[in-house]
């Protein structure tokens, strides 16, 4: 959902490029695709950084990031695999979330700021405050 967004953006941009192959909207979908996905694993990693996690470089990888994130808000990261399971993956996407507001409140932030990730482009300024401000 809103929180494994930077995630599938990056799929989503090269379905898009294989539709168009040959035209300059796909080339140009794939390239906000990966900045996309940089930018919000760099923020992501930042934040983990910040609240100590001995391993925030996982915020790169696909799958470790969702697991670092449940580790980070005090969820149990092994919801990670209800995320592969048909009706168990809603359960373990609202441990997810609530996972992200426990990071939230970490940081000192208000969690109501996460509803600001479900607008398009505002998620990554929002992001950005996250990891840096």
């Amino acid at each position: 959902m809103l929180l494994l967004t930077y995630d599938w953006s990056l799929m989503y941009f090269l379905a898009q490029s294989d539709q168009s192959s040959g035209s300059a909207g796909g080339f140009l979908g794939l390239i906000f695709g990966i900045v996309g996905y940089v930018f919000g694993s760099y923020c992501f990693y930042k934040i983990y950084q910040k609240l100590g996690e001995p391993n925030a470089w996982f915020a790169w990888v696909p799958i470790l990031n969702n697991w670092i994130m449940l580790k980070a808000g005090d969820q149990s990261p092994w919801w990670i695999i209800g995320l592969f399971i048909p009706l168990v993956n809603i359960v373990a996407l609202i441990f997810l979330i609530i996972a992200f507001v426990n990071i939230v409140k970490k940081l000192g932030k208000n969690p109501w700021l996460i509803l600001l990730m479900i607008i398009p482009l505002v998620n990554f300024v929002v992001l950005y405050n996250f990891a840096f401000g």
